[in-house]
């Protein structure tokens, strides 16, 4: 029995805060003063009391101090394909397929990488389905049986639960967004965090295509 399986990808990007459910900071600073000021010829907003303001360079660092620089954060994020075809599948032979998610961001904190599906991988019938693996983000485990999962492949400060090859464990993809790969510190240039899929069925599984979407998001953080 064979399958043409298709993840359809989408990836959005965000800067994070401080925040509670009673408050929210979007970044802070200890000083004896500061506000936005402004008349007909200027605009200004300033702090008063940081000791170190400015841009530092040297050879093997960049830094930018003050308050000032907290609250312009670039990110992006990149993903090497919209769409990743897993192929025609045999029940019991396991397929798979790799997407290169690429962070770019000045932020210092570094970023986490989120991700989410909008549904189990569904027959063109839309009413069939492929389960998802059985393994949660929290605790993924060793590929045994059939399923949708997903691991983290390769990147900065993997997680020891992602393991390494040949001894990848999985997760299913859940319906909320979810951060599955966190990267602590700021990165000169893009950052890449491979992922891969993997998919089998039972020899039961109904012959035909199925496709999913997979959202990425990645946040930064202050």
């Amino acid at each position: 029995m064979h399958k043409l399986i298709f993840i359809f990808l989408l990836f959005p990007f965000l800067c994070s805060a401080a925040a509670s459910e009673n408050y929210k900071i979007d970044a802070d600073v200890i000083g004896i003063g500061g506000a936005l000021g402004s008349s007909e010829s200027y605009k200004l907003t300033d702090t008063l009391g940081e000791p170190v303001i400015g841009i530092g360079t040297s050879e093997s660092y960049k830094t930018k101090a003050g308050f000032w620089y907290m609250t312009g954060t670039s990110l992006s994020l990149v993903v090497d394909s919209n769409t990743k075809n897993l192929g025609n599948i045999n029940p019991g032979t396991p397929i798979d397929a790799d997407s290169t998610l690429s962070v770019t961001s000045d932020s210092w904190g570094g970023y986490d990488l989120l991700a989410r599906e909008d549904k189990k991988m569904t027959h063109t019938d839309l009413t069939t389905t492929i389960d998802d693996y059985s393994c949660p983000i929290s605790l993924p485990c060793l590929w045994t049986g059939t399923g949708l999962g997903f691991t983290v492949k390769s990147g900065t400060g993997v997680e020891v639960k992602w393991g390494t090859s040949p001894n990848f464990k999985y997760a299913a993809f859940p319906l909320a967004d979810t951060i599955f790969h966190e990267k602590t510190g700021y990165s000169s240039g893009a950052d890449n965090t491979v992922v891969q899929y993997k998919v089998d069925t039972p020899g039961t599984q109904k012959s035909g295509v199925y496709s999913n979407i997979i959202t990425y998001t990645a946040i930064a953080k202050l």
